[in-house]
């Protein structure tokens, strides 16, 4: 594994101290405010702050873009439009048709230049490719319930993508990534409890497509080489890295499909709230979910450090399954704990 993380450090830092003034700047000059979306969606913290994360995330990547040696242009457009139509549920409001419809977009925009490698069949690929970018969209924009939780948990994936990335084929996306985090950082000063901004679905969709272009390269791409195929372990790495996330989706998804709610309203029902129903406090939840993600990226490094992906036995497969279910399981018995508080 290349270990040259100078580079990417000074990087980071750089963006760090651009995104501080940067941030600074938009709170002193731009106090608009997103407003109620509608009277089903019911927000975990009822006080308004400046919805301008999603805005210093994309302007992070515009100056990272047009300082890149190689200008991605076929990422520029699908982050662009993940970001708009962002923006424009933040402050005008879209329903969930035209939501979907400018994820559709990401999806095909970004599975047109990438796909994740399942099986032989190009359809099955595709199609297969398409959900997931339109469901981790979703996921992304989900946890973002709970001052510091969605920054912090892709600033944990991004580090993820980082300590097992492909070598040379993925230098220009490592650029992007450091500047990313150092945007992210930044935003978490601000984001920390108690906030003085929001993020917005700007900055989630935003997010969303962003880790959705990262995960098909750097994550579903532990294939064991000369064998074609399903592969079941292919998956372990993607629900190791995202295990927030899709622990999180699924069980509020589920928990609604029970009472009759639709999955496509906000609530006070996610994994975070139900960890504070259960008697964390909103610091502790943050703390508690973020080591868990901490641990199995630490996991997936032992794999692909250690062990190697070629090397992978049926013995590390059962070991992580174990785990995630082990996780999940601790997460349910805690939702339900909240849930009968």
């Amino acid at each position: 594994m290349n270990t040259s993380y100078e580079p990417l450090i000074v990087l980071g830092v750089f963006f760090l101290i651009f995104s501080l003034v940067l941030n600074n700047t938009l709170l002193k000059y731009l106090t608009f405010q997103a407003p109620q979306k509608s009277k089903l969606q019911i927000r975990w913290n009822i006080s308004k702050k400046p919805t301008l994360g999603g805005i210093s995330f994309y302007l992070v990547f515009l100056i990272a873009f047009l300082y890149s040696s190689h200008p991605t242009i076929s990422l520029l457009l699908p982050l662009s439009i993940a970001f708009g139509f962002g923006l424009i549920d933040d402050y005008f409001v879209l329903s969930p048709f035209f939501k979907l419809l400018g994820q559709s977009s990401v999806a095909l925009l970004i599975g047109n230049e990438h796909t994740i490698h399942l099986v032989e069949s190009n359809i099955v690929n595709t199609v297969f490719t398409f959900f997931w970018i339109i469901g981790l969209m979703n996921a992304i924009n989900m946890l973002d319930n709970m001052d510091g939780i969605l920054a912090s948990t892709v600033l944990i994936i991004l580090w993820i993508a980082l300590i097992i990335r492909p070598e040379e084929s993925s230098l220009e996306l490592n650029f992007y990534i450091a500047c990313i985090m150092g945007g992210l950082i930044s935003f978490l000063f601000f984001n920390w409890q108690p906030a003085k901004m929001y993020m917005g679905d700007s900055g989630s969709q935003f997010l969303g497509a962003f880790l959705a272009w990262i995960s098909i390269q750097y994550f579903w791409n532990f294939r064991e080489t000369g064998v074609e195929g399903f592969q079941g372990k292919q998956f372990l790495i993607p629900i190791l890295s995202f295990i927030i996330p899709l622990i999180d989706t699924s069980t509020v998804i589920f928990f609604r499909m029970q009472q009759g709610i639709s999955p496509f309203v906000g609530g006070k029902d996610h994994l975070t709230h139900h960890l504070v129903y259960a008697g964390f406090s909103e610091l502790q939840t943050v703390v508690l979910l973020s080591m868990i993600s901490l641990l199995s990226g630490m996991i997936i490094f032992f794999i692909e450090d250690i062990v190697g992906t070629n090397q992978w036995r049926n013995v590390c497969s059962i070991i992580v399954i174990i785990y995630i279910l082990l996780v999940w399981l601790l997460l349910q018995i805690m939702y339900e704990k909240g849930n009968k508080s």
